[in-house]
């Protein structure tokens, strides 16, 4: 009797080692989901604000070609009228008109190339907003990765409770199986000492356990 109570007792220490590794295993996946979950997050968070400065400061300068074209066009628009008032006086100031005509020369080359530069920032910005484009659904495919790796937490801590929750059931009816052993025990014990006194001489046989 004294073997069964110990091995009992194996079994029970056994079972209850097992349901705390177990749910000890499952916390430390759910925090190794967590970290690397937040970490994707944190990276993407740093790379769109990244992205939006970019685009931001890209808009800026796009404007801001715009604005000194627009200021060179009024230069010229005025300078052309100036030279038409120069030729129509050409007699009179011939060396103004060339001036002139050579400031008008510079600013269309100047337009020219401020054109340029803005449609070479405009490439640039359609570029960064395609680049953009193609991170945020890098980073919602992390998050969507994120997602599924949670679920896939989720779905082995379900597991391992209802493992846990089958352990304590086998736990509570080794517990029971024990409670009765141990009743039968002490049965067994009470009748043995009720009989003792009663025992028959050595010529009598042995009365009967009841």
């Amino acid at each position: 009797m004294s073997a069964q109570d110990n091995d009992s007792g194996a079994r029970t220490d056994g079972a209850a080692s097992s349901t705390s590794a177990l749910k000890w295993a499952v916390i430390a996946i759910l925090a190794v989901v967590a970290i690397y979950g937040w970490q994707q997050k944190s990276a993407a968070d740093g790379e769109l604000t990244a992205m939006r400065g970019e685009v931001t400061s890209l808009r800026k300068a796009v404007d801001d070609a715009a604005e000194v074209r627009k200021s060179s066009q009024d230069e010229i628009d005025r300078l052309k009228a100036a030279v038409g008032e120069a030729q129509r006086q050409a007699d009179e100031s011939k060396a103004d008109v060339s001036t002139a005509m050579g400031k008008v020369s510079e600013l269309d080359n100047r337009a020219a190339a401020l054109k340029k530069e803005n449609d070479d920032l405009r490439a640039k910005l359609a570029s960064a907003g395609e680049e953009l484009k193609g991170r945020l659904a890098a980073a919602d495919e992390a998050a969507n990765k994120v997602k599924s790796d949670l679920d896939v937490a989720n779905k082995a801590k379900a597991d391992a409770e209802s493992a846990a929750a089958a352990l304590r059931g086998e736990i509570d009816s080794l517990k029971a199986q024990i409670t009765s052993l141990q009743k039968e025990l002490e049965t067994a014990k009470a009748a043995g000492q009720a009989a003792a006194p009663a025992a028959p001489g050595p010529s009598k046989a042995p009365a009967p356990a009841p």
